[in-house]
């Protein structure tokens, strides 16, 4: 009978410690700056497809939030004083895929105070209302990938074209 006792437990704890068909998510571990370092007093605001949102308020800098997988997310970080960003997610992930890769995601937030001072200041915050990453995951090489890393490219460009 203890025997029986110490299997049903064993089996139970396995099963709660590994993640069930319906609850794969991917893990984002993000860390948010701006040109002076790290960032306090964060909002993340996560819109999924389907119209729900769902805020998030981070003290620190560096934080970490989970999406379920086959998911369409819009994360919005935004901090007083500097431009909101948006990254897009596309969580679409092969059912057969068991272990779900995380990202680490980098945040780079522009002050508000910085931008307008630029020639070019209302082009780049037109571009900053889109996201500047959509996130995909490639399952042939098993890892995350920004499939918009043109547009932080230009707005990257326009920024330091000021700088000179």
């Amino acid at each position: 009978m203890r025997g029986l006792f110490l299997c049903l437990i064993v089996f139970s704890t396995l099963s709660f410690f590994s993640q069930r068909k319906g609850d794969k998510h991917l893990h984002v571990h993000f860390k948010v700056n701006n040109t002076f370092g790290e960032l306090t007093n964060l909002v993340i605001r996560e819109v999924y497809e389907n119209g729900s949102k769902d805020t998030i308020f981070a003290e620190k800098a560096n934080h970490s939030i989970d999406i379920p997988v086959n998911n369409h997310v819009l994360l919005e970080f935004i901090c007083k004083g500097h431009v909101t960003k948006r990254v897009a997610f596309n969580t679409d992930v092969p059912d057969d895929i068991e272990e779900i890769p995380f990202f680490n995601l980098v945040v780079e937030l522009i002050e508000e105070d910085f931008l307008f001072t630029l020639d070019n200041h209302k082009e780049i915050k037109t571009l900053m209302d889109f996201p500047v990453g959509y996130i995909k995951f490639n399952s042939s090489e098993m890892l995350w990938y920004n499939s918009q890393e043109n547009i932080t490219k230009t707005i990257n460009k326009l920024i330091k074209k000021n700088l000179k």
